[in-house]
């Protein structure tokens, strides 16, 4: 797959036979970095670059990616920390 906005790339690792459910989300990542999501979020939510919780664009964007990876709830981003095969 050829490289897209963000600095990431797909790779296939023939020493690890981790496997994910989870390979689409960098799609939604790249798309809400091209749309300026996070801008958009900081703007609506208010949130200023001094503040503490959950102001980092990384922060916003695990929330934002929880929803297409099954997650109901905060607590459920050890869904995406704990995929060996996403991260």
């Amino acid at each position: 797959m050829s490289q897209g906005v963000l600095g990431f790339q797909y790779e296939v690792d023939n020493k690890r036979s981790e496997m994910t459910a989870l390979g689409g989300l960098p799609v939604y990542l790249e798309f809400g970095h091209v749309m300026g999501l996070t801008g958009c979020l900081r703007d609506r939510l208010g949130i200023k670059d001094d503040d503490e919780a959950w102001s980092s664009d990384r922060d916003m964007m695990s929330l934002v990616l929880l929803n297409p990876a099954g997650g109901e709830c905060v607590d459920d981003l050890r869904i995406l920390n704990g995929d060996e095969g996403f991260c």
